[in-house]
């Protein structure tokens, strides 16, 4: 764009300029339609920049150059996490070449969850490249997110329905498992905020899973099935658990953590509720929770053919 000035005949202002302002300007009208102070806001808060690493010089130079320049007026970010770029199936994405997935038709084929699930799975706390593949993208999704994840899910809230009519019952004197397991639901939140914000967010995520395979775990070794000594205590500490992921997950996966909220038959939003009561045991006795049923469906290997032999037609 051509400056509109004498002294600066023949210059151009590089189209970034615009683009860096408009950050601070764009959280400035979404802010103030709030009725929030934007620049106290904005002043007062921890700043990030995520980035691709071709643009480090405009968000590591250009901008603070024009942050300086505005002086007092708003503070520079705190943080600029810059990542690679995305590859596709080991090759650089070509629209020309038609070796590229579009979003629509992503989201037409699986939820937008899936995708966040495996991305952040996948993006290394480093600015090295990642690689998006049909074959892995469908592994991580049955193996981790439905294998883990969702089928701990499934069998607490499940058993929970058939077992005390999705009551949950009263607690025993716990046994060893049951403190460990109760420790694992109160050290969560800790976990996770310290590697939120190191925006290690491929550790965060994780780290959920981890969580989710301990109480797999815990189930299995309890045998609730069974109806002997500390079924209560199994069903009460895995449905807390279960609320534990939905709140840790709901950055992740906003949607299938809603769902699941859903079927916990609690009050509000999963959105509404604070990061630290991520680790409170909430869900008290009496409560009864909704119908359950699976959060999450396998991606057919059949399917993932067919979108593998699509690149490069």
């Amino acid at each position: 764009m051509p400056i509109p000035l004498p002294e600066a005949e023949g210059k151009v202002f590089y189209g970034w300029f615009d683009n860096h302002l408009a950050y601070i300007s764009s959280t400035m009208k979404f802010l103030t339609d709030k009725g929030i102070d934007g620049k106290q806001f904005w002043n007062s808060a921890d700043i990030y920049h995520f980035i691709g690493k071709d643009i480090v010089y405009h968000h590591y130079l250009f901008l603070p150059a024009m942050r300086i320049g505005i002086k007092k007026e708003y503070k520079l970010p705190d943080y600029i996490p810059t990542r690679g770029h995305l590859m596709l199936q080991a090759k650089k994405i070509s629209k020309s070449r038609n070796w590229y997935i579009g979003l629509k038709d992503f989201l037409s084929l699986y939820p937008a969850d899936y995708l966040r699930f495996y991305l952040t799975l996948i993006t290394p706390h480093s600015q090295d490249d990642l690689n998006f593949d049909w074959e892995e993208f469908s592994a991580r999704i049955n193996s981790e997110l439905i294998g883990n994840l969702g089928n701990f899910v499934n069998r607490a809230l499940g058993f929970t329905q058939k077992s005390v009519n999705g009551i949950v019952p009263q607690t025993e004197e716990f046994d060893s498992a049951d403190t460990e397991a109760q420790n694992k639901i109160k050290n969560l939140v800790n976990d996770m905020t310290i590697l939120m914000e190191q925006n290690n967010l491929d550790k965060a995520l994780k780290r959920i899973l981890e969580f989710s395979a301990h109480f797999n775990q815990y189930f299995q070794q309890k045998e609730p099935w069974k109806g002997a000594k500390g079924t209560n205590n199994c069903i009460y500490l895995s449905v807390n658990a279960v609320r534990s992921i939905a709140v840790a997950l709901f950055p992740f996966l906003p949607e299938s953590s809603e769902k699941i909220w859903m079927q916990l038959n609690l009050i509000g939003k999963v959105s509404e509720q604070k990061w630290n009561s991520m680790s409170d045991l909430v869900v008290s006795t009496n409560h009864k929770i909704g119908a359950s049923s699976p959060i999450f469906k396998k991606v057919e290997m059949s399917d993932i053919e067919k979108h593998k032999a699509k690149l490069g037609a």
